[in-house]
Formats: structure tokens, C-alpha cells, sequence
């Protein structure tokens, strides 16, 4: 493989756009997928010349036509995938007893079921050239369910299983599968700005980076989960 090819799917202005960022800098060319092309061109206007690395392709993760489809572009176009980063999340805060039916299953596909077909594309592309590496985007309600959480948890709790069963199953064919539980508020500092982190918050340039750190670790040393809080964080 000529060139290492990195899928971030569900991107955001926030530690979404700063995964684009990094793997870019990191000598990946970068497919940045999320539904609203508008926000995928803003964060492609303040990635400057890292753009040049990037193709920004508007996909709803939950679909499985637009994921087949997307993902057969991003074969044809730039090369199989060597990097998946799962970010994609559905939240609905608020009373179990307000949360309609609809609702809670649109949350469990955002959460689980849109990773989970993204995952299906790029294993095989891992697993014909070698290995690969997929990492699965987790929260504090991956592991502990609150009040009030009933429209978020759910499809968290259920992504790590998923990543937990593909590590077991891909580890051994050369697939590095892991889980990040970002424990905390995050700091979304906006492209292009270079201000600090806000005390007691998580910083998005700084999660991007551990992931990037973690992506490169050596086979016999690969982590499966870990999770990231602030310093300053109670326990």
C-alpha cells in the first residue's frame, strides 16, 4: 500500500474535526464522512493545506446504501482502508418516560448500528492487506448508566461489546481493535484557534492525539480499552 488511508466516521466540529486533523498530519490521506456537507466544508476550510490530504463526503452512517456506497469510493478513489475511527453519537438527555419509541431506536442506530455498518466495510480491507486498526469512540455512559440517560447509554453499553467481540475475534488476523471511554466535558477548540483548554475540560487537540498515539502502538503491546479524564477530575 502506497499510502495509509484513515475513514472518520461522524464528524464534527469538534474531536471529530480534530481526528481529521491529526491522522492528516500524521501522513494519512483522510476520508471525513458525516450528513451535513455544510459542517464538513467548514471544517475543511480551517484545516488550511491539510485539506489537500482529506476528502470530505457528506454519508448517513445509518444508511447502509449511502455506507456501501461511500466506502466503495473511498476504494476507488484513494486506496483500502487502513484506519476506521468509529465517532458517531445519538444523545437524548432527558426523562425515560419522555422518550418515545423512535427515539430511542434512532439512538441505538446513531450509537451502535451506523458504526457497526461502517466496520463491516473496512474489516475486509484490513484484514486482504495485513491488519488495520479500528478504534470505537466510547463516553463515561459507555460503562455507568445515569438518570436521565436512558436515549445515550444503551448504544454506548453497546458499542463496546461490539468492540470488545471484535478484538477477541480480528486481533489474532492482525487487527487492532480498541475502545477510548473519554471520561469528562470536552474542549472543542475550534480549528485554526491555538487558545488553552478551559480548566477541568478534556481537550480535543489532546484526545486526538493520545487515539493517534495508540494507533501507532507495536502488536505486542496493543491496549484494548483505556479511558481519559482531566487532572482535575474527581473521582
Amino acid at each position: 500500500m502506497s499510502e495509509r488511508i484513515a475513514v472518520v466516521a461522524g464528524v464534527g466540529a469538534g474531536i471529530g474535526a480534530r481526528f481529521v486533523e491529526t491522522f492528516a498530519q500524521e501522513g494519512y490521506r483522510v476520508a471525513a464522512l458525516a450528513r451535513n456537507q455544510q459542517s464538513l466544508d467548514r471544517i475543511r476550510d480551517g484545516l488550511g493545506s491539510l485539506a489537500e490530504r482529506c476528502v470530505f463526503w457528506a454519508t448517513d452512517i445509518t444508511d447502509r446504501e449511502q455506507v456501501a456506497a461511500t466506502f466503495e469510493r473511498v476504494r476507488s478513489e484513494l486506496g483500502p482502508v487502513s484506519l476506521l475511527i468509529a465517532n458517531a453519537s445519538a444523545a437524548k438527555r432527558g426523562s425515560f418516560l419522555d422518550l418515545s419509541p423512535d427515539e430511542f431506536e434512532n439512538h441505538l442506530r446513531g450509537c451502535t448500528f451506523g458504526p457497526f455498518l461502517c466496520v463491516k466495510q473496512a474489516i475486509p480491507d484490513m484484514l486482504a492487506n495485513g491488519g488495520g486498526t479500528v478504534v470505537y469512540i466510547g463516553a463515561t455512559s459507555s460503562v455507568k448508566g445515569y438518570a436521565r440517560s436512558s436515549g445515550f447509554a444503551p448504544g454506548k453499553f453497546a458499542l463496546r461489546a461490539l468492540a470488545q467481540c471484535n478484538a477477541r475475534e480480528f486481533g489474532p488476523q492482525g487487527i487492532h481493535v480498541f475502545h477510548v471511554i473519554i471520561d469528562g466535558g470536552i474542549d472543542s477548540v475550534p480549528l485554526g484557534e491555538d487558545r488553552a483548554c478551559r480548566p477541568g475540560m478534556l481537550d480535543s487537540r489532546s484526545i486526538a492525539r493520545v487515539v493517534a498515539q495508540a494507533v501507532a502502538q507495536p502488536r505486542d503491546t496493543w491496549m484494548q480499552e483505556f479511558d481519559i479524564r482531566p487532572a482535575e477530575e474527581s473521582f
